[in-house]
Order: C-alpha cells, then structure tokens, then sequence
C-alpha cells in the first residue's frame, strides 16, 4: 500500500470511527446486553470476545488463505485467538469496514453471531496469541459458512488455506441478490473498488449507493449531500466488476413525510426548486413523479416510517416499500403492508440494510427474479414490479400454480384449489416456521425442527380460494435469547377470479383511518405549503373513498 493510500485510509477510518459512535450512541439504559452478547458470543460457549490486539512476545501469525475455484475470494472472516478474543490483519485496505469500525449498531438486528468481523481480499496475515486459533469465514448468504482451527505456535507463522464452493447458486434459477440502500462515498475510483470489494465479500449481486440530504434542507447539488456520489447517478454511475455491480442513487429524506430511496435516477431529483425544506414541500408523490421522467423508481425507506407512505401509495405514487430491515418489518409493518394489498393495490416490499447504520453490510437483502440480463435497468424494473423475495438468510423460492412472485394468476369465477409450492433453505441461521399466508391469513403452518431447520425444505400445499386475493410465504425464527433474527417474505402472487379485482372493506377503512391522521398533523402544522399539501392528502383520500364505495 503507498502512502497517500495508507494517508487516505487512516482518514476514512476516522472519519467513520466518528460516524459510527454518533450513530450508535444509546443511554446504557437502552441497551439490550443480552441481545448485545449474542452478537458477539460464539454459539455453544459462554465466551464474549472483544477486539484485541496481540503481544509480539507471546503470539504467532496465521496466514490465512480463503479460495474459492483455487483463486483468493473477499470475504467475511473472524480470527478469535485461544483466549477469545477476535483479531485483524495489521494492513487491509478493507480495515475501515470492520464491525469494530463501522456498523455495529446496538439494538438492531439481526440477533445472531457475528463476533468482532473484518473483510478481507482472501489473503490476510494476523497476529495472535499462541494456542488454538478459530478462523471463522462467511460470504453473503449462498455460501455455507466454514470454521477451521489451527495450532499457532510463539514465533512461528501457521498456514490456513480455507476453500470456499457455493452451496446455492442462486443466479443459475434467474435469482439475483441487491440491497438498495447503502451508504459509501464514491469520490474516486479507488472507493470504487472498495465498494465492489465489499459487495463480493457479501455476494451482493447489486449495490445500490446512495447520498442523503440533511432532513432540515434540500439543494439538488452532491455538495449539500452526505456520501458524496460524484462518478455520475443511474446508469451512467454503473461499474461492474464480475458478477457485481454498483449504481448510485439517492436517500431523499425529511422528519414529516420520512425518508425515501431513490433508485436508477439519472440525477438528482430538483425537488421543486433549488432550495426547499423537504419538511414542507414537495410531497414524496411529487418528488417520486420526477424520478420517474429521470428512469428511476421510488421505495419509501424504513417501512415509510408510517408517515406519507399512507398517502403515496393510495395514488400509486410510489413504487414500494423497505419493510425489511434490521430484521424487523418497519414502519408500517406487516399489518400495514398487507392491508395495502388487500385494497388492491400491487405495492412490492423490498429488503435492505441500511449500511453502515446496521449490523452487517446487506444483512437484509432482496433477491429478485431476472428473465432477461442481469442489468440494474432490469433488476430495478423487477423490484418494483415485485418480483422478489426479501431475507435476513433465509433462501425462498415460491410459485402458485407455477406462477412466481409479482405474476398474477387469472382463473375463471367459482372456487379454486391452488398449488403453493415452497422451497427453503436457511444456511447462516435457523428457521422454525414457513408460513402460507392469504389475503393477509395464515392458511397454513409448516413448523421445522432437526435438521430441517437449516437443510433444504420442499413443502407443497394445496390452498382453496373463492374470491380475489393475493398468496405470499413467510418463513421465520427467533435468536436464541427470543430476539428478530431469520426472516424472509415473498411479494404476493396475485390471484385474479372473473377479472374481480381485490377489494377488501376492513383494509379500506383501516388505511382510510391512517390517512385521517396524516392529514390532522399536516393540518396541525403553521407553513407556506399547507394548503397544497393538504390537497395532495386529500386526493388520496378521495382515492380510498372511491374504491371503498367499489365494495357495496
């Protein structure tokens, strides 16, 4: 490494150490220190870790070599010495990244084992204590994670050659991994490659980077943003890189409306003006509807916080949401989601991370179904047609009556037995129940035990339907302290009877409620726009009265 690279390192590292104690500052009585533990606690000990360093007169040196096909792979990797704690490489160029570095944040999931990691481009020498080393590796959510020990000696160097092969291979079934909301800088062709750097370590197919806004003030220039993205946006800011890629975007964001990723946009959306308070003006619909001219699409970040996602969508404004993340259904949750749906509305979920503001980079992710090339143009058109599953590990392939996720299922009027057929499989992290659910019901439980909660899983069932719904599956389980841990949801197949659309009274009137709200906060606020926002509100609510008088 040359020294303007170690110079721009160390700074990056500083910068991000400061970033990561602002974003994970919590009162001690916050904390959840028994979910805080599973993080770093080897499964089956009793041993917490911390990150260590080790002293020359009493260690030795692992020299790890991580292969996949015979050549050196990125990966994820934990080196944890005989005494328990973990243990970098004194030169990486990926030490920024490590969880002691960045990420880490306390509270959110997933609650499972993570140790003290650091990526690495395969090859890697680290310093430890003498005695019997664990050297732990792990790549995204394909790869079956291997752990090896070695015998390190004072003095001595050990060599560890740890072969990794795919266990699933997604991308050969038209599978393709994304996670749509990253944040890194792209200043340079250097931090170029270290994102491709970290998609590969994570087998993230695609990385969508994006820039945020301050939620106080707008201005459509990269200057006023946080993340710098200046190799261009959309399909221009694409770099590729084997099987992974890179595309900027950006985290377009306020306290009122909440915070939405724009994705696949050729700029920077102008949002009315060059300056704005977001908090005001314009509405998300609005911004979504400039986005769209640009070639992107708009998914309401965080679960839309359950803010103005109540209103976006009634208009289909938007194109969906981010309800995974943290290994939790966000903001407006399940039970929002599927009222969504159940009003008819086609309105796709997605799953993301939110790195580096989480615990690991694409620990909530979307694998979405290409028929054609794996380009972002496609894969963004994909996800918002909903054509997808979203995870924290879980591996979900669904078809009812052979029709996928996002496809809809046209069948004559009278009652239908449906064919859901399930397979599963769930390599990081156990998985207890699969669920079949209907219009918003469970219908059917399949709980695992033994084996089956990590080996593959193929469970058909035979569903019987007599109106219009919608079928999706989820499978799920808890950390072993009971905290969110596995989780994965397909989007719905749709299932059309006589061409009836899907209109279900008790969702209209819950979501016509959430509306209500939204629109006595904006009508309890003192600002210049109030009454045009007031109006964009209620067109939303003469959409839902509409469709609502649709059901008599």
């Amino acid at each position: 490494m040359n020294s303007l690279s170690k110079l721009n390192t160390a700074v990056l590292t500083a910068l991000i150490l400061l970033a990561a104690a602002w974003w994970g500052r919590s009162a001690l009585s916050d904390i959840d220190t028994l979910g805080e533990a599973e993080i770093h606690q080897i499964p089956g000990t009793r041993k917490t870790g911390k990150p260590a360093k080790a002293s020359l007169q009493s260690s030795g040196r692992i020299q790890l070599s991580v292969t996949e096909a015979g050549r050196p792979v990125f990966c994820r990797v934990n080196v944890v010495g005989a005494d328990g704690n973990y243990y970098e490489p004194a030169d990486n160029l990926l030490a920024p990244w490590s969880l002691s570095r960045l990420g880490n944040r306390q509270g959110k999931g997933p609650f499972r084992y993570y140790g003290w990691f650091f990526y690495c481009d395969g090859q890697c020498e680290v310093v430890v204590p003498a005695g019997e080393t664990r050297i732990e590796v792990w790549k995204g959510f394909e790869y079956r994670p291997v752990v090896v020990k070695a015998e390190v000696a004072v003095g001595q160097s050990t060599a560890v050659d740890v072969p990794l092969k795919r266990t699933i291979d997604l991308a050969a079934e038209g599978w393709y991994s994304g996670d749509t909301h990253i944040h890194l800088d792209r200043r340079s062709e250097e931090e170029d490659q270290r994102a491709l750097d970290l998609l590969a370590a994570e087998d993230i197919r695609f990385g969508h980077i994006l820039c945020m806004n301050d939620t106080r003030s707008y201005r459509p220039v990269m200057d006023q943003q946080i993340w710098h993205q200046l190799n261009g946006m959309g399909k221009k800011s694409v770099r590729r890189r084997g099987a992974y890629q890179i595309s900027s975007g950006q985290e377009y964001r306020c306290g009122t409306f909440g915070h939405i990723c724009l994705i696949g946009g050729s700029r920077l959306v102008d949002a009315d003006g060059l300056k704005t308070d977001p908090n005001n003006w314009p509405p998300f619909g609005m911004v979504a509807d400039e986005l769209h001219g640009l070639g992107g699409f708009a998914f309401h970040a965080h679960g839309g916080y359950s803010k103005e996602i109540y209103i976006d969508f009634a208009q289909r404004a938007t194109n969906g949401v981010e309800l995974l993340q943290f290994a939790e259904y966000r903001g407006i949750s399940l039970e929002g989601w599927y009222h969504i749906l159940n009003a008819g509305y086609h309105f796709p979920g997605v799953g993301a991370s939110d790195y580096p503001y989480c615990r690991a980079l694409g620990d909530c992710r979307t694998y979405v179904h290409l028929t054609a090339a794996p380009t972002f143009e496609n894969w963004n058109a994909a996800a918002a047609a909903g054509r997808s599953f979203f995870t924290t590990g879980p591996l979900l392939r669904v078809t009812v009556n052979d029709k996928p996720p996002g496809d809809t299922l046209a069948l004559p009027d009278g009652e239908h037995e449906l064919s859901v057929r399930v397979r599963m499989q769930s390599l990081l992290s156990p998985v207890d129940e699969i669920q079949i659910i209907v219009g918003g019901e469970i219908i059917s439980r399949k709980r695992l035990e033994g084996a089956q909660r990590t080996d593959p899983v193929d469970w058909t069932e035979a569903v019987t339907v007599q109106d219009s719904t919608w079928v999706a599956v989820r499978a799920f389980s808890k950390s072993a302290s009971g905290r969110d841990d596995s989780e994965a949801h397909t989007n719905p197949v749709y299932v059309s009877l006589g061409e009836r659309p899907v209109r279900n009274e008790a969702s209209i009137l819950w979501l016509l409620n959430q509306v209500d709200e939204r629109i006595a906060f904006q009508r309890s606020r003192e600002f210049p726009q109030r009454e045009q926002v007031l109006n964009y509100f209620q067109a939303s609510r003469d959409a839902l009265t509409k469709l609502l008088k649709s059901t008599d």
